[in-house]
């Protein structure tokens, strides 16, 4: 079973990184010189999150609807919605940039109805939840060795963590229609195993005890936090009124 789950595991990350350098080289030698390398990895990154269509959909969505974007091209909005995919895939978010801030204030929009935006929402969680811990540098040997000297009660464990944090997600992209993830099909259950593999060396960037469920509730919650700082929102308790359903996927424990 380990074999498998690191043959699925190494071999997916192998082409993931091959499309990722494939689009690192696709920036212009001028800009990958001016900027730093950290923000030029950030910028392939993002450039496959666009692929992801419904939450690209609904953050342009959102744009438009900022007065002074109400006529802005698509072209114009998918470039606004790659500089905030950029700066999600960053080290860290530029808070104090003003511009950019209300960018993705308005991206996320988080005073209108979940259903608008859900897919946005577990997008940027997901990029933003990297953001959050004390970015650490590891190699395949390194993730590899850590695997193998898990326990077979420790790995059980992770196993459910992972079904719990694909409920999670599930539920936030099915617009609070799906509570459980089938893991029924081959394809699924190759993913859940890449999560699992992943997660035995990602969770040591995070405090001991930390659920990947948790992480993308609390991921979610920092973004609202952030996008609410000096502006009119409307209020942490109708926040987590609105949001609620997601938290019984944090182990029971109340938000």
């Amino acid at each position: 079973m380990r074999a498998a789950l690191l043959k699925n595991y190494f071999v997916q990350y192998s082409k993931d990184r091959e499309r990722k350098d494939e689009e690192w080289q696709r920036i212009p030698d001028d800009f990958r010189a001016e900027a730093e390398p950290e923000y030029n990895w950030a910028e392939a990154a993002a450039a496959l999150d666009m692929e992801h269509k419904a939450a690209v959909r609904q953050m342009r969505d959102n744009l438009r609807r900022r007065r002074d974007l109400a006529t802005a091209s698509r072209a114009e909005l998918d470039e606004r919605v790659r500089s905030v995919l950029i700066h999600l895939n960053a080290p860290a978010l530029p808070t104090d940039d003003s511009v950019f801030m209300a960018d993705l204030r308005m991206a996320m929009a988080f005073a209108g109805p979940p259903e608008q935006s859900r897919a946005a929402w577990l997008l940027a969680a997901l990029c933003h939840s990297e953001q959050l811990p004390e970015r650490v540098e590891t190699s395949g040997p390194e993730r590899l060795e850590t695997f193998l000297s898990m326990t077979d009660d420790d790995l059980g464990v992770l196993r459910e963590q992972v079904k719990e944090s694909l409920d999670a997600m599930w539920h936030m992209a099915t617009e609070g229609r799906g509570r459980h993830f089938d893991l029924n099909s081959p394809e699924m259950a190759r993913s859940a195993g890449r999560m699992l593999v992943e997660w035995t060396t990602a969770r040591q960037a995070h405090p001991p005890g930390t659920r990947p469920a948790q992480l993308l509730v609390d991921s979610l919650r920092s973004l609202w936090s952030l996008c609410s700082t000096d502006s009119v929102g409307e209020g942490r308790t109708a926040f987590q009124r609105r949001t609620r359903p997601l938290q019984q996927h944090r182990s029971g424990r109340p938000m």
